[in-house]
């Protein structure tokens, strides 16, 4: 069971400083039997449906990976729009099986910097951005999408939406869906990503006027998503999930930066 002070515990979130950060220095805060906690991290943690980054954290007793981060305990955003978000939280880098026998030698407070796996973060930026054009375009077809939204799940090659619904989707709204998506998309205005009140994990994604309220990370423009391939499934009664793939993505390393903060 959590302790007030462990729930009031928080990370400081650094991708959110500079999501092109590829490296930052940190101080061990605590150390679990599978996971290590930092003061603070670029690593971005699973949430809002996207998957976590991977890296490795280099400390004064060697290397260790980790091939996940998790977000615990935080408090409710308590704005409307907002459903399932939590403000603070604690950031966990769960350590690759083969490393967690290095555990035993890390220490509350010893240095360490993080290196995520860059190319994971920009497939998962890209696939995220792309993800939230099928979602204005989905809902632009069925407005009552919106409320009627279940689940999401954002991965490097595939992006996700499933709802529930009266009446399955038709192929020929399946492919407006995607015609209006790719129309989006073909425009290449900028994309805004920004905290709202000032509140570091209540975030809007923004796009000529759409707004989706949103904590990953994201493109600035949507042009290296190319355009986007759109298919329909069937989960069961009243659920049907739209999935978007990306062949003709061109994955841009440059704005990645190693810095230290």
């Amino acid at each position: 069971m959590s302790t007030i002070s462990e729930a009031l515990r928080s990370t400081e979130k650094l991708y959110y400083q500079d999501q092109y950060l590829t490296t930052n220095c940190a101080a061990v805060r605590r150390v679990q039997p599978e996971t290590i906690e930092l003061d603070c991290t670029i690593a971005y943690p699973e949430g809002g449906g996207q998957e976590a980054d991977r890296g490795v954290l280099e400390l004064p007793i060697g290397t260790l990976r980790f091939i996940w981060a998790k977000k615990l305990y935080g408090t409710p955003i308590r704005l409307e729009g907002f459903k399932g978000g939590k403000l603070g939280g604690v950031i966990l880098h769960i350590i690759h099986p083969d490393d967690v026998h290095m555990l035993e030698k890390v220490e509350e407070g010893m240095e360490a910097t993080v290196r995520i796996d860059v190319e994971r973060r920009a497939r998962l930026t890209l696939s995220h951005s792309a993800s939230h054009f099928l979602y204005a375009a989905a809902i632009k077809q069925r407005p009552e999408l919106q409320q009627w939204t279940i689940g999401c799940h954002i991965k490097e090659e595939s992006a996700r939406f499933d709802f529930l619904v009266e009446t399955s989707f038709s192929a020929e709204e399946v492919s407006e869906i995607e015609r209006r998506a790719n129309e989006l998309i073909a425009r290449n205005a900028a994309i805004a990503h920004y905290a709202v009140q000032g509140l570091e994990d209540a975030r809007l994604w923004v796009y000529e006027g759409i707004e989706i309220p949103c904590g990953g990370t994201h493109l600035r423009s949507p042009v290296s998503i190319g355009a986007l391939h759109v298919r329909r499934k069937r989960l069961g009664c009243a659920k049907e999930r739209l999935i978007c793939t990306f062949p003709h993505a061109e994955i841009d390393l440059q704005p990645y930066h190693e810095f230290s903060l």
